[in-house]
């Protein structure tokens, strides 16, 4: 089979642009350029949420891990009085200067503890700050953390 080559009319040229795109001078690259600059830009701002999150993920870890280290610290301040009649009770004002003091070592000043019977419990509040706040107004993300230690008879 041969090909079928396309119908004209003797004298009549094709119209411009079929078959073919018709260019400016002006027009060639400019739409590369957008794109690159936009994806850029894009790419910028998804490379500062995900280092954001990654630091508010890090913040709660540490949050906890300090939390729990300073119920255990201030569980182990134990009233002398209680502990000689055979009672275990932590001594409320020596595990709250403790547990302040392990905290202040670590430079975590917004804590809440609360000291029940051989009970210690503690809150600790640390606030990340965004690197690139995109919410107008929105400085950062405070991550709360408690975590409570029994003080118990043992060897």
């Amino acid at each position: 089979m041969t090909p079928v080559a396309p119908v004209t009319r003797p004298g009549r040229a094709a119209p411009a642009g079929v078959g073919r795109r018709a260019r400016s001078a002006a027009d060639e690259g400019s739409i590369s350029l957008f794109l690159i600059l936009v994806l850029f830009g894009a790419g910028l701002l998804f490379a500062a949420l995900l280092s954001d999150q990654a630091r508010v993920l890090y913040a709660n870890g540490q949050a906890f891990d300090l939390a729990g280290s300073a119920a255990r610290v201030g569980a182990q301040q134990l009233d002398a009085a209680a502990l000689a009649d055979g009672t275990i009770q932590v001594d409320a004002q020596a595990a709250t200067s403790a547990v302040e003091a392990y905290l202040a070592a670590h430079d975590i000043h917004d804590t809440e503890v609360t000291v029940t019977g051989a009970t210690v419990t503690v809150t600790v509040t640390q606030h990340v700050g965004f690197r690139l706040p995109l919410v107008p107004g929105a400085s950062g993300a405070d991550v709360t953390q408690t975590r409570s230690a029994t003080a118990t008879a043992g060897p």
